[in-house]
Order: structure tokens, then sequence, then C-alpha cells
């Protein structure tokens, strides 16, 4: 019987570059399989974290658990090598092209759930610019809803969505008005259907009043959005380019609501801000 002993440093590094293959590299394929079915497990996790409000519970849980998962794979993987370092019959799947063809075949499967649950259930996204502070702030990462009932968005809701002028781009601002409602801005104040909106959120870092005549910042409409469009303001107000210059977004180009912060980073000060970590997004 041909005898070929398992190295310890071929089973970690195995581990390190697929989770499991390290395992079927010492023929434990049994204990491969939930090692590949685990992580698909914390999708619905997160749904339902996100859904419910405790997704900062889920990030801590994540990092833990998952340093926990990967540690005791590899530990798992070179252990078991070491009990086969002297004698080892191998198995049938014993060969580089079987490890590189699982490797391949994981890749493609976490790619499609991946791309999948991007499309209609979660994204992440980097928000890079200063048009909805002090709401969100440069250097914060988002997670967006984007099943459908988060692409049927309601007055107050932070959307993202495919820049009208150039769909290469997705923007983030707040839905104000949605179709058949009448929009207006008096001296930076906001109408809608001809009532003044509160907007604790919202905020004027400029004192000086610009005519409707010369730009629409201060002094908009009266205008009615149209049927299945949303009419969108930054929350800071004096310095987003929103729907006052280029229109309503339209249902189609609507991707999904902002629902919380999974990370931020201050890149001045190259600090983490802690507190923002999980913070939902009102």
């Amino acid at each position: 019987m041909e005898n070929k002993p398992r190295k310890p440093w071929v089973a970690g590094l195995l581990s390190l570059i697929q989770p499991g293959l390290g395992q079927v590299y010492n023929g434990e394929v049994r204990k491969a399989l939930p090692i590949y079915i685990i992580p698909a497990l914390l999708i619905p996790a997160m749904i339902l974290c996100l859904h419910s409000g405790f997704i900062r519970i889920f990030l801590a849980t994540y990092a833990i658990l998952g340093f926990a998962y990967y540690t005791f794979v590899f530990v798992d993987a070179v252990r078991t090598a070491r009990q086969f370092k002297t004698q080892y019959a191998p198995k049938k799947y014993n060969k580089l092209i079987t490890y590189i063809g699982i490797y391949f075949l994981i890749a493609i499967f976490s790619m499609s759930i991946s791309t999948a649950v991007k499309t209609n259930v979660i994204q992440a996204y980097k928000f890079p610019s200063g048009s909805m502070e002090p709401t969100l702030l440069i250097g914060d990462h988002i997670l967006v809803d984007r099943t459908q009932s988060a692409k049927n968005p309601k007055r107050g809701d932070l959307i993202v969505f495919e820049y009208p002028e150039d769909s290469s781009k997705d923007f983030i601002k707040r839905v104000v008005a949605v179709g058949g409602d009448t929009v207006e801005i008096k001296d930076k104040e906001l109408f809608v259907n001809g009532k003044t909106v509160k907007e604790p959120y919202a905020v004027h870092k400029e004192t000086d009043l610009i005519p409707a005549t010369i730009n629409p910042r201060d002094n908009y409409g009266p205008q009615v959005v149209p049927k299945d469009s949303y009419f969108v303001l930054g929350d800071n107000r004096d310095r987003s380019y929103d729907s006052r210059f280029w229109g309503a977004v339209t249902k189609n180009k609507v991707k999904g609501t902002v629902k919380n912060l999974y990370w931020s980073w201050d890149k001045k000060n190259l600090l983490v801000r802690w507190d923002r970590i999980g913070m939902r997004i009102l």
C-alpha cells in the first residue's frame, strides 16, 4: 500500500487558502463539509439582525466566532496532519487537481451567493463625501437593505440610487417627498404639500441666501414630484448636489434603503470611530 505521510505545514497552508482544504488533504471529507456550510448560515442571521436592530450584537458575535472558526479549522488541520506524519494511505481524491477544483468550486459558489445577496438582500457601501453630514461622515461604511420592500422608500428614508447623470455612480440622499407631492424650498426651509417639514437631521453651513433665479439651492419650486419618483436631498443642505439641481429619482434607479453602519474610519486622525460601529441610521 502506498504511503504518503501528511505534512502539517501543507495542511495549515491549505486551510489558510481555503478553510476545509486542510481537512480534505488529511482525508477528512466529512469534517470538511460543515466547514464549507457554516459560513452560509451567517447570511440569514445577518438579515434577521439587520431588520431587528441587533446589528451591533451580530457584528461583535461575527468577529468573535469568525476568529474562533478560522483558528479551529487551521489548528485542527495541522494537528490531524501530525497524526499522519509518518504513515498515511492516500485517498483517491488526494490529488492536486482535486484541491484546485474544490477551491474554484467554492470560489464560484461564494461569488454567486455574494452577487445574489448584494442584488436582492443586503450590500455594503463606503461613504466618500460630506453631503450627508452629520448623519453620515466621510469614512463611514454602511449596510444597505436591498429587499423589495426597501426599494419602495418613504419620506425620511436614506436611499442608495443610481446617479441620474451617470449610472456608473451610486449616490446616497434622503427622501423628502414621493410621487404626487408638491415640493417647495423658501429661504432654505422645506415645504411638502404646503406644510413645513421638521428636519432635525438637516444642517445649513452657509448664512447667505441665493435667489432662485441664480441657483435652486435655497429657493426652489413649487414643483410636483412625478409618479413613481422620489425627491431627495442631502442632509448637509448647502453642500449637496441633489434633486434641486437634477430632478427626482425614478423608482427603477433605487437600489435600497440605508440601515446601519458596520465600520467607520476617521482618515484625518487615523482613528476608528468605535461609537458609530453598528449604529442604526435614522
